[in-house]
């Protein structure tokens, strides 16, 4: 065995460089000719790199979200199949052998097997598919993969039936996907206490001027299992979202998850739009948080929803949300107390916030009785701050018009702006 390093291939014709997306073979793990092992994005696609030998990774030499160029290397191997200076034609550069490493063992004589009996080739077409595997995307396998799901049990919607992520993320109870043209996908991550059908008729605006949109349940929330802090929530999150470049766009909770998210993600976040964003001051209104929580009758919720300004509500819909509240009881509890104990909040997004180099758009409600709009003090210089007159905690509903302007429209870097 020696120890080499790998260097990117050529992924495509018009390829100078790609990000990397992910590993998915870790340091110390021993790997096969064939075996995938890391996915990146290249100018047109997510693509997988094989293995050309098998052997074992010694180390990652770039990491998730690193631009790599052609032929720059990537990993460090132990390969049994070194030929000189090349594995399998790949260019490479050669290490001495470590020392105490064990000479190969010597072939031992074997019985020849009896004959078997021959029986006829079996005829195949030439243009037909042996592969087993169904056709997908890349993207496909990856979302497939991190979420459990069969890829088998999925009817692609692309090229002859071809398996896409937004397939795969269909199935998830967790994420309503609404398909797309050419414009930029856009996530959009609710508040503590919805889910992802609160954000109304937006999801289907955004999808008829071209965009992939995926509206996701955060953990705790719908049919999503429940995260132990607010990192592990935005792991989660990250989990399930679409490759290349994104625009997110938060409420509240969902706010300051995006937040985390832009900043771990870099430049494939091009715009946060973030409505009454939590994680910008110190308080929080527990009366909204333990009336949503504590609420028996219809009475009492209508209390503690009054505090949301989301207008009047008929007996039927107040008995249906009850219901849906008391169903998610348990995930909200749990949520709740991860991120606001006493009417004090235990998140801070405000250096995640200065640190972003993508566009920042902030709505406020000026009578927002569950946060202070006043906290838009502590937003960095380079943020666009909408202050809506009037609107209480829900300024997307009070302003559907702006929040989906901001989250379709162009417009130069509101940082660079400020730095110019």
């Amino acid at each position: 065995m020696g120890r080499v390093k790998i260097l990117l291939p050529r992924l495509g014709e018009t390829m100078e460089e790609a990000r990397v997306v992910d590993w998915l073979v870790a340091p110390g793990a021993a790997f096969r000719r064939g075996d995938v092992l890391l996915e990146v994005e290249t100018d047109k696609t997510v693509v997988e790199v094989p293995a050309l030998a098998g052997g074992l990774l010694v180390a990652h030499l770039v990491g998730p979200g690193a631009m790599v160029a052609l032929g720059q290397p990537i990993a460090e191997i132990e390969s049994a199949e070194i030929e000189g200076d090349k594995i399998e034609g790949d260019k490479i550069e050669d290490k001495d052998t470590p020392e105490g490493s064990l000479p190969a063992a010597a072939p031992q004589a074997t019985k020849a097997p009896d004959p078997m009996p021959r029986t006829p080739a079996l005829k195949v077409d030439p243009g037909a598919n042996t592969d087993l595997r169904p056709a997908a995307s890349p993207a496909a396998r990856a979302v497939a993969r991190r979420a459990g799901v069969d890829l088998a049990t999925l009817i692609g919607s692309g090229r002859r039936g071809r398996i896409q992520a937004h397939d795969v993320r269909g199935t998830l109870g967790n994420i309503a996907v609404h398909r797309s043209g050419v414009g930029l996908p856009i996530v959009l991550l609710h508040g503590l206490f919805d889910d992802h059908t609160g954000w109304r008729d937006l999801p289907r605006r955004l999808s008829a001027a071209g965009h992939e949109v995926l509206a996701i349940d955060l953990p705790g929330h719908g049919t999503s299992a429940v995260a132990k802090d607010f990192s592990e929530m935005v792991d989660r999150i990250a989990d399930v979202l679409p490759r290349g470049q994104m625009r997110l766009v938060g409420h509240s909770l969902g706010a300051a998850i995006a937040v985390r998210l832009a900043q771990q993600l870099g430049a494939r976040v091009d715009r946060v739009v973030l409505c009454a964003p939590a994680g910008l001051g110190a308080r929080l209104n527990s009366d909204f948080t333990e009336g949503m929580l504590e609420a028996q009758t219809t009475a009492a919720l209508g209390r503690a929803l009054a505090l949301l300004d989301t207008g009047p509500m008929s007996l039927a819909a107040l008995t249906a949300e009850l219901a849906r509240l008391k169903a998610c009881r348990a995930g909200h509890a749990a949520i709740s107390d991860a991120v606001v104990r006493g009417g004090f909040q235990q998140i801070d997004i405000t250096s995640d916030l200065a640190s972003l180099e993508c566009d920042i758009a902030v709505m406020f409600g000026t009578s927002d009785l569950v946060l202070d709009w006043r906290d838009v003090a502590h937003l960095p210089p380079h943020a666009a701050i909408h202050l809506i007159r009037g609107a209480g905690h829900l300024p997307h509903l009070a302003a559907p018009d702006l929040v989906f302007g901001l989250a379709t429209r162009s417009f130069a870097s509101q940082r660079r702006r400020a730095d110019a």
